[in-house]
């Protein structure tokens, strides 16, 4: 089975569905541009586009992907995949847009993740368990999850 869960099937799979996600985050930006903009000639304020960051903040994760894509090709090119069992770290669990897993065997190492959707953050609570490539020397590691097709950039971080 593990070999299953992480072929590269799934790897495409995973990628595949990291490429919808965002270009849906990215789409929704822009169609919140284009609002404030109707908005604008409409109502004649340009006082509308002080929303603009509200945008930019909704394409951030798009654009976080799409800028790690080659890195999370190379770190699954380059190193094996292997289970490694985790766990969210207590009162870290969420620190702004990111979230801490303890991995096993482990007493100073975090692995730091940006944007975990709810439903990837409850079937790592569930199996305890993510799939990683790597890390490389900068302490990247691609995180790949089971059940829910999703993976991410990750880094390896000493408390």
């Amino acid at each position: 089975m593990l070999g299953a869960v992480v072929g590269e099937a799934w790897v495409d799979k995973c990628l595949t569905s990291a490429d919808r996600r965002a270009v849906g985050f990215i789409g929704l930006a822009l169609f919140g541009l284009l609002t404030l903009w109707v908005v604008a000639e409409w109502t004649g304020s340009r006082w509308v586009f002080l929303l603009t960051p509200l945008c930019v903040e909704l394409a951030v994760p798009g654009l976080r992907h799409f800028f790690s894509r080659r890195a999370l090709r190379r770190l699954l090119d380059t190193y094996p995949r292997h289970p490694v069992s985790v766990h969210f770290v207590p009162g870290r669990t969420r620190v702004g847009r990111q979230t801490y897993l303890e991995t096993a065997d482990s007493d100073r190492t975090f692995l730091r993740l940006a944007e975990i959707p709810e439903r990837v953050r409850e079937n790592i609570r569930r199996g305890g368990r993510v799939w990683l490539a790597g890390p490389d020397p900068r302490g990247r590691a691609a995180v790949l999850t089971r059940g829910a097709p999703f993976m991410t950039l990750g880094r390896i971080v000493i408390r």
